[in-house]
């Protein structure tokens, strides 16, 4: 299902059902093979735009559980949107049909 025909509730079921695989440590391994890689090359259409921060110790695709080209990423310190990550969540909106924006933020052990 392309993006701009999953309502963000559903992006929303989506990212939460990945993230209690996570949890489980029942991670699915679809959507990461050749098959997918060449799927890819003919455009992209990502479910939901993750604004993160570049912690090495929380990745989206991993955290959600989902495939090459499902998730739109946008990674920067303090998960903070400036002009450049604005610019790259309107693209995801406007022109990949993306209906969910999440602002993923992290704890940490010191927090």
């Amino acid at each position: 299902m392309e993006a701009s025909n999953l309502s963000w509730q559903d992006a929303l079921s989506r990212l939460k059902a990945g993230n209690q695989r996570f949890i489980n440590d029942k991670l699915n391994t679809e959507n990461v093979d050749t098959g997918r890689r060449q799927e890819l090359s003919a455009g992209q259409h990502p479910f939901a735009v993750i604004l993160g921060c570049a912690d090495s110790r929380v990745v989206p695709e991993l955290v959600f559980d989902t495939g090459l080209g499902e998730l739109f990423t946008i990674r920067v310190a303090g998960n903070v949107a400036n002009s450049s990550t604005l610019a790259s969540i309107e693209y995801a909106a406007a022109h990949l049909g993306t209906n969910l924006i999440v602002v993923l933020g992290t704890k940490t052990a010191e927090q």
